[in-house]
């Protein structure tokens, strides 16, 4: 596969800040993207969410040496994701798969999920009709997406934490929005 260099820019206007919803979460609801075979199909989440972050939660070590000089060093990232309320919602079949994974207690399954970060603030190319743009992505293969709880007040909701593999392919994708149906193409 090309490697690609880092971006030089945001595809952004001088001191234009980017909009939350240019940072998407999907999970892989289909094939997996490197089965050679079969579709990958990638369902947003974060509807009815009104604030989550991609946490990096670093592993740090920080040691001061006999001359009082302090260094840092960062060993890991340990990447995580909270989504709450996450309401249950029709056509959502992330949720319907959660629910069968903890009806029947596969919990081994909940460490079997595709989940790609979508950049949209990042892109590639023109942006003409002949050649739309192209989105940074990041698919990080054998996540850990667990359902922490199932209720609520007025709808049932079902939050996930998402513990993101960082074993990564490196890609884009042509579109980062729910009526989008998203394509990943690796680097």
């Amino acid at each position: 596969m090309a490697q690609h260099a880092d971006i030089s820019s945001f595809a952004l206007s001088n001191n234009q800040k980017a909009e939350r919803k240019l940072l998407v979460t999907a999970v892989n609801i289909g094939d997996s993207v490197s089965a050679g075979s079969g579709t990958p199909n990638w369902q947003i989440v974060g509807v009815g969410v009104e604030d989550s972050a991609i946490e990096y939660n670093p592993d740090q070590e920080t040691v001061t040496d006999i001359l009082g000089i302090t260094e840092t060093t960062v060993n890991k990232l340990e990447t995580s994701q909270s989504l709450e309320p996450m309401t249950v919602r029709g056509g959502s079949q992330l949720a319907v798969k959660l629910y069968n994974q903890v009806k029947y207690n596969r919990l081994s399954e909940f460490a079997l999920y595709e989940v790609m970060q979508i950049h949209a603030y990042a892109r590639r190319g023109e942006g003409t009709t002949a050649s739309p743009y192209a989105y940074e992505a990041e698919v990080h293969k054998d996540c850990t997406l667990i359902p922490q709880s199932i209720g609520g007040s007025s709808y049932v909701d079902m939050p996930i934490d998402i513990s993101f593999s960082n074993n990564k392919i490196h890609g884009t994708v042509n579109g980062y929005t729910l009526q989008d149906s998203i394509s990943f193409t690796p680097d």
